[in-house]
């Protein structure tokens, strides 16, 4: 074809035009409020209490939930920015940071509040565990959903993140109706649910998110 004019204005007739997406800030806070919400519905069935506030570690276990909420926005500001081309990638140096104030905190709380007796309760975290999960379920949806408005070049990183965020949100909507100090094999359980929901973000998000092969 030596005449490439036809074939150009064709294809720009057909070219619809890009929709902006939202800054940063804004994509996490409509992901904040529409994941939390849902993650308190999805995981009604295994709501039992509402935690006691005066019980002993109340201080520690507030710090941990409110440092939990701040992981959790600063792990999907970071996936949304990672899915973005020419970005510049958000640092993970105080994102590991604050994770290990976390664990330290829980790690605190456990060491300090346990009773001897009570240090062993598989069934109450086999029941956390449950949660987190039915809690993230449409977390882990909600991420899917608007990296895929994005795509990544580093999907695996990007789902990582999103799930990091799901966990630890979901760890926090948790926090709302569990004992103030901690099980020792109850603690373990959570740690595995964050794991198993950042894996499945992982795996079952990459189909969608990942750039299309030239």
């Amino acid at each position: 074809m030596r005449n490439h004019d036809p074939l150009i204005d064709r294809l720009t007739e057909s070219v619809k035009p890009v929709q902006r997406v939202w800054p940063t800030p804004w994509r996490v806070a409509g992901w904040i409020a529409a994941a939390l919400p849902c993650g308190a519905l999805s995981s009604w069935a295994f709501h039992t209490r509402l935690t006691d506030w005066s019980q002993p570690g109340a201080a520690v276990a507030l710090s941990a939930l409110l440092l939990a909420f701040v992981i959790a926005g600063s792990s999907v500001a970071a996936a949304f920015t990672l899915s973005i081309a020419g970005r510049k990638p958000v640092s993970l140096y105080r994102l590991w940071l604050l994770a290990g104030l976390w664990l330290t905190l829980n790690l605190f709380n456990l060491s300090s509040s346990v009773p001897p007796a009570s240090a062993g309760r598989l069934g109450e975290g086999i029941h956390c565990y449950l949660f987190m999960l039915s809690a993230s379920l449409p977390m882990m949806l909600l991420s899917v959903i608007a990296l895929q408005r994005t795509r990544s070049l580093h999907p695996a990183k990007s789902l990582a993140l999103a799930g990091c965020g799901s966990a630890f949100s979901s760890s926090m909507l948790l926090s709302l109706c569990h004992d103030t100090h901690l099980h020792l094999i109850d603690f373990s359980m959570h740690l595995a649910a964050g794991i198993t929901i950042i894996a499945i973000t992982v795996v079952a998000g990459r189909r969608w998110v990942q750039l299309a092969q030239a």
